[in-house]
Protein backbone atom coordinates (compact mmCIF):
# COMPACT_ATOMS: atom_id res chain seq x y z
CA UNK A 1 0.00 0.00 0.00
CA UNK A 2 2.82 2.34 0.36
CA UNK A 3 4.25 2.15 -3.10
CA UNK A 4 0.79 2.17 -4.81
CA UNK A 5 0.88 3.91 -8.20
CA UNK A 6 -2.08 6.35 -7.59
CA UNK A 7 -1.81 8.96 -5.84
CA UNK A 8 -2.05 8.56 -1.63
CA UNK A 9 -2.64 10.96 1.25
CA UNK A 10 -0.46 9.80 4.30
CA UNK A 11 -2.12 10.76 7.38
CA UNK A 12 0.49 10.01 10.55
CA UNK A 13 -0.61 9.90 14.16
CA UNK A 14 2.44 11.79 15.39
CA UNK A 15 5.42 13.64 13.58
CA UNK A 16 7.85 10.89 14.86
CA UNK A 17 6.21 8.13 12.29
CA UNK A 18 5.97 10.87 10.10
CA UNK A 19 9.71 11.21 10.37
CA UNK A 20 10.18 7.39 10.49
CA UNK A 21 8.67 7.24 6.94
CA UNK A 22 10.85 9.78 5.79
CA UNK A 23 14.01 8.06 7.06
CA UNK A 24 13.05 4.80 5.39
CA UNK A 25 12.99 6.83 1.74
CA UNK A 26 8.70 6.38 1.84
CA UNK A 27 6.95 9.62 -0.04
CA UNK A 28 3.08 10.21 -0.98
CA UNK A 29 1.03 12.85 -3.06
CA UNK A 30 0.43 14.83 0.42
CA UNK A 31 1.09 14.00 3.90
CA UNK A 32 -0.37 15.12 7.06
CA UNK A 33 0.53 14.43 11.15
CA UNK A 34 -0.94 15.09 14.26
CA UNK A 35 0.54 14.96 18.01
CA UNK A 36 -1.32 12.49 20.16
CA UNK A 37 -3.62 14.32 22.78
CA UNK A 38 -5.12 13.13 25.99
CA UNK A 39 -8.43 11.22 25.36
CA UNK A 40 -11.02 13.44 26.53
CA UNK A 41 -12.86 11.19 29.00
CA UNK A 42 -9.37 10.96 30.63
CA UNK A 43 -8.76 14.40 30.60
CA UNK A 44 -12.15 14.91 32.16
CA UNK A 45 -11.39 12.60 35.18
CA UNK A 46 -7.62 14.48 35.58
CA UNK A 47 -9.14 17.49 36.14
CA UNK A 48 -12.00 16.54 38.02
CA UNK A 49 -10.11 14.01 40.25
CA UNK A 50 -5.82 14.71 40.04
CA UNK A 51 -3.53 12.32 41.42
CA UNK A 52 -3.56 13.62 45.46
CA UNK A 53 -0.92 10.63 46.79
CA UNK A 54 0.97 7.87 45.75
CA UNK A 55 0.75 4.69 46.54
CA UNK A 56 3.68 1.91 46.03
CA UNK A 57 1.91 0.00 43.00
CA UNK A 58 3.16 -0.99 40.18
CA UNK A 59 1.25 -0.55 36.72
CA UNK A 60 2.45 -2.21 33.53
CA UNK A 61 0.55 -2.82 30.16
CA UNK A 62 0.54 -6.04 30.05
CA UNK A 63 -1.34 -7.78 26.72
CA UNK A 64 0.48 -11.39 25.89
CA UNK A 65 -0.69 -11.70 23.23
CA UNK A 66 0.36 -9.05 21.48
CA UNK A 67 3.89 -9.26 20.41
CA UNK A 68 5.32 -6.35 20.15
CA UNK A 69 4.17 -5.22 23.77
CA UNK A 70 6.96 -7.43 24.95
CA UNK A 71 4.96 -8.86 27.74
CA UNK A 72 7.94 -11.51 28.54
CA UNK A 73 10.54 -8.99 28.61
CA UNK A 74 8.33 -7.16 31.15
CA UNK A 75 7.91 -10.16 33.53
CA UNK A 76 11.45 -11.09 33.33
CA UNK A 77 12.00 -7.00 34.25
CA UNK A 78 9.64 -7.63 37.17
CA UNK A 79 11.53 -10.57 38.29
CA UNK A 80 14.73 -8.92 38.41
CA UNK A 81 13.97 -6.06 40.14
CA UNK A 82 12.29 -8.06 42.71
CA UNK A 83 15.41 -9.31 43.85
CA UNK A 84 17.20 -5.82 43.71
CA UNK A 85 14.90 -4.26 46.20
CA UNK A 86 14.18 -5.02 49.64
CA UNK A 87 10.74 -3.60 50.00
CA UNK A 88 9.45 -5.98 46.94
CA UNK A 89 7.16 -7.37 49.21
CA UNK A 90 5.52 -4.09 49.78
CA UNK A 91 4.32 -3.29 46.56
CA UNK A 92 1.01 -3.96 44.51
CA UNK A 93 1.57 -5.18 41.02
CA UNK A 94 -0.67 -4.39 38.52
CA UNK A 95 -1.05 -5.83 34.63
CA UNK A 96 -3.70 -3.60 32.95
CA UNK A 97 -5.02 -3.70 28.98
CA UNK A 98 -5.45 -7.33 28.50
CA UNK A 99 -6.96 -10.40 31.41
CA UNK A 100 -4.68 -13.29 32.04
CA UNK A 101 -3.51 -15.21 34.68
CA UNK A 102 -1.39 -13.65 37.49
CA UNK A 103 1.59 -14.32 37.81
CA UNK A 104 4.38 -15.20 39.95
CA UNK A 105 7.19 -12.58 40.69
CA UNK A 106 9.60 -14.74 42.81
CA UNK A 107 8.92 -15.49 46.06
CA UNK A 108 7.21 -12.05 47.32
CA UNK A 109 5.35 -10.54 44.55
CA UNK A 110 2.36 -11.16 42.10
CA UNK A 111 1.52 -9.17 39.11
CA UNK A 112 -2.08 -9.11 39.39
CA UNK A 113 -4.58 -9.04 35.99
CA UNK A 114 -6.98 -6.58 35.96
CA UNK A 115 -7.42 -6.46 31.97
CA UNK A 116 -9.08 -4.23 30.32
CA UNK A 117 -10.31 -1.06 33.00
CA UNK A 118 -13.09 0.94 31.94
CA UNK A 119 -11.68 4.96 31.38
CA UNK A 120 -12.78 5.86 34.94
CA UNK A 121 -10.96 2.30 36.62
CA UNK A 122 -7.87 3.02 34.09
CA UNK A 123 -8.07 6.96 35.28
CA UNK A 124 -8.13 6.00 39.31
CA UNK A 125 -5.40 3.02 39.25
CA UNK A 126 -2.98 5.59 37.45
CA UNK A 127 -3.64 8.29 39.92
CA UNK A 128 -2.65 6.01 42.67
CA UNK A 129 0.43 4.27 41.08
CA UNK A 130 3.90 5.12 41.78
CA UNK A 131 5.77 3.36 38.93
CA UNK A 132 5.12 2.18 35.11
CA UNK A 133 5.96 -0.01 32.63
CA UNK A 134 4.96 0.36 29.01
CA UNK A 135 6.58 -1.40 25.71
CA UNK A 136 6.26 -0.77 22.17
CA UNK A 137 8.31 -2.37 19.49
CA UNK A 138 7.27 -0.42 16.60
CA UNK A 139 7.44 3.59 15.21
CA UNK A 140 3.90 4.45 15.77
CA UNK A 141 3.48 5.95 19.48
CA UNK A 142 2.26 4.10 22.12
CA UNK A 143 -0.66 5.74 24.48
CA UNK A 144 -0.51 3.84 27.31
CA UNK A 145 3.10 5.41 28.65
CA UNK A 146 1.52 9.39 27.49
CA UNK A 147 -1.04 8.96 29.38
CA UNK A 148 0.42 6.94 32.65
CA UNK A 149 3.38 9.62 32.44
CA UNK A 150 0.76 12.24 32.15
CA UNK A 151 -1.15 11.17 35.39
CA UNK A 152 2.13 11.14 37.84
CA UNK A 153 3.04 7.88 37.32
CA UNK A 154 7.12 7.98 36.96
CA UNK A 155 6.62 5.41 33.09
CA UNK A 156 9.31 3.59 31.62
CA UNK A 157 9.19 2.69 28.00
CA UNK A 158 11.40 2.18 24.73
CA UNK A 159 12.78 3.90 22.02
CA UNK A 160 12.54 2.73 18.41
CA UNK A 161 14.88 4.31 15.40
CA UNK A 162 13.46 8.03 15.34
CA UNK A 163 11.19 7.29 17.93
CA UNK A 164 12.15 8.54 21.80
CA UNK A 165 9.22 9.58 24.02
CA UNK A 166 11.95 10.91 26.41
CA UNK A 167 11.09 14.79 26.19
CA UNK A 168 7.40 14.12 27.07
CA UNK A 169 7.05 15.31 29.79
CA UNK A 170 9.75 14.91 33.34
CA UNK A 171 7.91 11.40 34.82
CA UNK A 172 9.47 9.30 31.16
CA UNK A 173 12.34 7.06 31.38
CA UNK A 174 13.09 6.15 27.82
CA UNK A 175 15.45 3.21 27.23
CA UNK A 176 17.31 2.49 23.81
CA UNK A 177 18.67 -0.22 26.11
CA UNK A 178 15.52 -2.33 27.07
CA UNK A 179 16.68 -5.96 28.51
CA UNK A 180 15.26 -6.94 31.54
CA UNK A 181 18.89 -6.12 33.44
CA UNK A 182 18.39 -2.57 32.27
CA UNK A 183 14.67 -2.19 32.58
CA UNK A 184 14.67 -3.58 36.15
CA UNK A 185 17.75 -1.13 37.36
CA UNK A 186 15.67 1.80 36.28
CA UNK A 187 12.79 0.21 38.31
CA UNK A 188 14.66 -0.18 41.37
CA UNK A 189 15.77 3.34 40.81
CA UNK A 190 12.29 4.48 40.87
CA UNK A 191 10.88 2.91 43.73
CA UNK A 192 13.92 3.02 45.90
CA UNK A 193 13.24 7.28 44.99
CA UNK A 194 9.61 6.47 46.70
CA UNK A 195 8.76 8.67 49.40
CA UNK A 196 4.84 8.45 50.77
CA UNK A 197 4.58 12.05 51.53
CA UNK A 198 5.17 13.37 47.44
Amino acid sequence: TYHMDIPTIAVFNSSQLRDYFKLHNYSFYKEYSFDPVLNASLKKELLNNPPVKKEKKIIVYGRPSVMRNCFEIVADSLRRWEKMVDDASEWQLISAGEKHQDLKIGDNCVLRSCGKLTIEEYAKMMGTCYAGISLMVSPHPSYPPLEMSTFGVKTITNTYENKDMASFNSNMISLSDMTPENIAKNLAQITNSFNEND
